[in-house]
């Protein structure tokens, strides 16, 4: 099996990260989508991050019709910390050797891969696939002090990722944005599936505090 790993807050999810998804399972061809929702992230602040079970339901509801689309509690349900190469580590050992994992990623968290839990190892046990996020170009440079983005990984590594780069439509919807509307009061139809935007209502999430 090729299976793609799509981590992320979904905070709350939204068209933007459906659109993403079907866009690289059709494009490379893979047999899965398992959408991983976050727990507790070293790399974003998490004071606006409301609780995983809302997080994990919304996406539950906005995947129910897509049959290729699946839905992990890995990293909500681990304690402290969550990090990618533990939650790759755990697919492995679920699917076996047989299977190929490919981490979906967008090109802002490839550039910041540096950063990232023994990179190396996670570089090892999976393939990355890229989403070109327009206007955010992939990188591959060698600061002052040490390597950023691609530039990290060696020849090899950097021609695969660069083939595996998937671009989608430039979409400018943001989770971000859709709190921010929510706060305000604003309208979010077709920002979000409908059953999104019910769940949303119907538990007063994000809402003027």
């Amino acid at each position: 099996m090729n299976i793609g790993i799509f981590g992320g807050s979904f905070n709350p999810i939204h068209i933007g990260h459906l659109i993403a998804a079907e866009e690289v399972f059709q494009q490379r061809a893979l047999s899965k989508i398992i959408f991983v929702p976050t727990g507790i992230s070293p790399h974003k602040d998490a004071s606006n991050l409301i609780a995983p079970a809302h997080r994990y339901q919304m996406i539950k509801e906005a995947i129910g019709d897509n049959d290729h689309f699946e839905l992990s509690d890995v990293e909500t349900k681990r304690p402290g910390r969550s990090y990618t190469v533990d939650t790759i580590r755990t697919f492995k050992e679920m699917y076996g050797e047989e299977s190929h994992l490919y981490l979906i990623v967008g090109t802002d968290m490839i550039n910041d891969i540096s950063t990232w839990k023994d990179v190396a190892v996670l570089s090892r046990m999976c393939s990355f696939i890229v989403i070109d996020r327009f206007p955010v170009p992939l990188q591959e440079a060698t600061g002052a002090d040490k390597p950023r983005g691609i530039a990290i990984f060696p020849p090899e590594k950097r021609r695969e990722i660069e083939r595996l780069k998937v671009t989608i439509p430039p979409i400018g919807v943001s989770s971000s944005e859709i709190r921010d509307r929510l706060k305000r009061g604003a309208g979010i139809r077709y920002l979000v599936p409908r059953c999104v935007e019910d769940y949303i209502k119907r538990n007063s999430l994000y809402g003027k505090g």
